[in-house]
């Protein structure tokens, strides 16, 4: 039975992100994914007005547990989550473009492994600050991902990292950091988890159920891997005066399609060279106008300004 359901709010979704269909794989023997898409494109770019409003409806769900949100509604202050939330980022940020460009990422990150992949979050370590833990800088959301593997039953927590840069390769080579130093303190993760999260961010009945499914020492036949989900964000590099409209929507995909091809083998190398070919990856990939510009001016209008 799975009782934790993925907090998104999705409507709206298909009308912004375009999957592009590509050849590539990861060609692991653990489950994987390697996808692209794009945002809506308008006059020669990539269009964000509807990116910006599917934010605002979900960043409530994003920074907030369930247990947390559901204390909202029962105290009547529904219509204040986002806003909330919004101001805890800006709290924790301190106003720091660079660490609140990075959050972007993580943001969308969630949106595709619920969405996506079909992992319910199990928190990010942005709701710790309510807890009082600060050391988040580095942080990213973990997920659980059941899988179907015929009759037994099986899970994944999904450890999760993402960079947006201008050159894609940079954007792997940073995230892969991350992923290394996940991998290497592995307890630390698992604390959290335990001692932190189920104490105050789920229902009784939820807490038990995942008490029971992930805390080493339990009784159980369940088996329940780590793997890893990775969102990256590129600047595309298009110059829009070289094309008409029609013409920048077909080499969108031309371009996107090139851009993975050179960089699959380069993920796959990363992964071995690091050790981590026992895990399953999820990478989700989206091309921006300008990427460093574009994930200020993103979370500067999500945050109400003040970080550019």
């Amino acid at each position: 039975m799975q009782l934790l359901k993925k907090s998104l709010l999705e409507v709206g979704f298909d009308g912004i992100f375009t999957e592009v269909e590509h050849a590539e794989s990861l060609g692991l023997k653990n489950p994987h994914q390697l996808r692209m898409f794009h945002l809506n494109v308008g006059t020669s770019a990539f269009s964000l007005d509807a990116l910006h409003r599917f934010l605002r409806r979900n960043i409530g769900r994003y920074v907030y547990s369930r247990a947390k949100i559901e204390q909202f509604h029962v105290e009547g202050d529904s219509e204040t989550i986002a806003f909330q939330a919004i101001s805890l980022l800006r709290k924790v940020c301190n106003m720091d473009d660079s660490w609140i460009g990075e959050e972007l990422g993580d943001v969308m990150l969630y949106i595709f492994l619920e969405q996506i992949l079909g992992a319910p979050k199990l928190y990010n370590k942005i709701e710790l600050v309510q807890f009082g833990n600060h050391n988040i800088q580095n942080g990213g959301g973990v997920h659980l991902l059941p899988l179907k593997n015929g009759e037994i039953p099986s899970y994944q927590m999904v450890f999760g990292k993402s960079n947006i840069i201008g050159d894609l390769q940079d954007a792997i080579d940073n995230a892969f950091n991350s992923l290394v130093t996940i991998r290497d303190n592995p307890s630390e993760e698992l604390r959290l988890v335990e001692s932190t999260i189920f104490a105050q961010a789920y229902d009784a009945q939820t807490t038990d159920y995942l008490r029971d499914l992930i805390i080493p020492g339990k009784q159980k036949n369940t088996p329940v891997d780590r793997a890893f989900g990775v969102f990256l964000g590129y600047s595309l590099g298009l110059i829009a005066d070289n094309y008409s409209n029609e013409a920048f929507r077909k080499e969108i995909k031309r371009r996107m399609n090139l851009d993975i091809k050179a960089h699959s083998a380069y993920i796959v190398k990363k992964i071995k060279e690091e050790n981590l070919s026992a895990h399953s990856f999820y990478f989700y990939i989206l091309p921006f106008n300008d990427a460093d510009g574009e994930k200020l001016s993103i979370m500067s209008d999500l945050l109400g300004g003040g970080v550019v």
